[in-house]
């Protein structure tokens, strides 16, 4: 079996598109039944063809160059608490709108000439896919969580090559930031095309449809129009307009936590970042807690940031400097209770991958993430059930 099909067959695909980019002529993305999108090939690849796919494979291959990824949270140069200095930025954001207003800062102050991020498609509701926004109208029109596939990369060399002098800040999940770095070290004729690497904390993503289990919880006969996942508060409901007119929605706790975050694909399961070590900033929700866990009673949105390189201080100080977003000083263990599922995640994925690797014959190529150091930190019981679980859920995914 050639590594392709090794990492299509064991749900190892992130769908991103980037073998859909070199040539669209043998490879296009599918949507499948099971709501995720797969590359299909029409015909076989050469060697090399496939040597240069599994290189830039974010699904297989993540190669952090940042410092100190053996801690928990990765090498850090700041950590802050942080909100977008504009109401109405940080109301509709799905969380302190922190992402948003560096990205409106980048444009407007002129150091970049587009920011590159996933939005609704122009099609329907649903789909997604990268766009370019130029304006703070177009930040503002793709700012809020998409927890669904998206089709991130299959269009990006088109985008460079169609604007050759331009410079991007590119926002994206961590496995986004380990796609786009594969690539600009495969094509090194691109690498200054991307200037910042803004990544937002990710806990997996559902299938499409997993959207549409939601949507039907509703038990609407009218289609829908639009659709929110979070936002317009925080964390903000689930909310889909419907072409009668009517508006639907549910709280986050019971979108995420019962239906979408229970529907994301094995790959998934086995994530080496969801914290966005390769980034220049990452974001994610500074939770109020209760309990030492997450609480999601609404309120004001805050991001923490975890700042990760001199670059992102830079950007991060001087967005802050011109009044586009404001901080406070956040201490690194307290994010232990706001992101609770990443911190327990650092310690156990370790175990899950040494399993995958046995069992796919080392196909996974994950480099300066640090989790073996932090799986040694880990509860060896339930480091134990981690592994037996994995093991479960690999044959099952291979008796299909």
């Amino acid at each position: 079996m050639t590594k392709i099909l090794k990492i299509i067959k064991n749900d190892l695909c992130l769908g991103c598109g980037l073998c859909e980019s070199f040539n669209k002529n043998i490879c296009q993305m599918q949507l499948t039944e099971k709501g995720f999108y797969q590359p299909q090939f029409t015909q076989s690849l050469t060697i090399e063809e496939e040597q240069k796919i599994v290189r830039i494979c974010p699904g297989v291959k993540i190669n952090n160059t940042n410092a100190n990824a053996s801690s928990i949270w990765g090498g850090v140069c700041q950590v802050s608490n942080a909100w977008a200095t504009n109401s109405d930025i940080r109301q509709t954001s799905s969380s302190g709108g922190v992402t948003s207003a560096l990205a409106i800062y980048l444009l407007e102050s002129g150091k970049v000439d587009g920011v590159l991020h996933v939005g609704v498609g122009n099609e329907n509701f649903l789909h997604n896919k990268l766009h370019i926004s130029r304006s703070r109208e177009d930040i503002l029109s793709r700012n809020a969580s998409r927890y669904a596939p998206a089709e991130v990369f299959n269009e990006i060399l088109q985008i460079f090559e169609t604007h050759p002098n331009e410079m991007y800040a590119f926002i994206g999940k961590p496995c986004d930031m380990a796609g786009m770095q594969n690539l600009l070290r495969e094509l090194p004729q691109y690498a200054g095309r991307i200037k910042y690497y803004l990544a937002i904390f990710c806990a997996g993503m559902p299938n499409y449809n997993a959207t549409m289990q939601a949507i039907s919880t509703f038990g609407k006969s009218a289609t829908p129009v639009s659709l929110r996942y979070r936002g317009d508060g925080w964390p903000g409901y689930f909310t889909v307009v419907f072409d009668d007119g009517t508006t639907s929605r549910m709280t986050y706790n019971d979108s995420w936590g019962k239906i979408l975050g229970k529907q994301v694909s094995f790959r998934c399961k086995i994530c080496p970042d969801g914290i966005g070590l390769l980034a220049d900033i990452s974001s994610g929700d500074s939770w109020n807690t209760s309990n030492g866990y997450p609480d999601f009673t609404e309120a004001d949105g805050r991001n923490f940031c975890f700042i990760r390189s001199q670059r992102g201080l830079q950007l991060f100080k001087d967005a802050e400097q011109a009044g586009y977003i404001q901080s406070e000083t956040l201490n690194v263990n307290e994010v232990k209770n706001m992101q609770r599922y990443q911190f327990d995640r650092r310690h156990y994925v370790g175990w899950r991958i040494i399993v995958v690797q046995l069992l796919t014959r080392g196909v996974l190529d994950f480099r300066g993430l640090g989790f073996y150091r932090t799986a040694l930190k880990a509860n060896y019981y339930h480091a134990l059930k981690e592994m037996v679980g994995t093991f479960k859920r690999f044959r099952k995914l291979n008796r299909k």
